[in-house]
């Protein structure tokens, strides 16, 4: 994982991220990662904080290191 460039995975940042990976729509992230595209969602929307878990398995798909942005 990338310390000195880490994707930020909150709102319109998830957003970018997860279309700069070539995944297209939230349902496909949530498939992916196990998280429910209701949350994702929320996550992108800024409605709902990032969990370390969330955070882990999204990076695990978009990439990046998780505690850069978890909270």
């Amino acid at each position: 994982m990338n310390k000195k460039n880490p994707v930020v995975y909150h709102g319109q940042k998830l957003r970018d991220a997860r279309l700069k990976a070539a995944i297209g729509t939230q349902k496909e992230l949530s498939e992916k990662t196990g998280i429910p595209a209701n949350i994702i969602s929320d996550l992108e929307r800024g409605k709902r904080r990032m969990s370390p878990s969330w955070a882990q398995k999204i990076a695990e798909v978009l990439g990046g290191d998780w505690t850069d942005y978890a909270n």
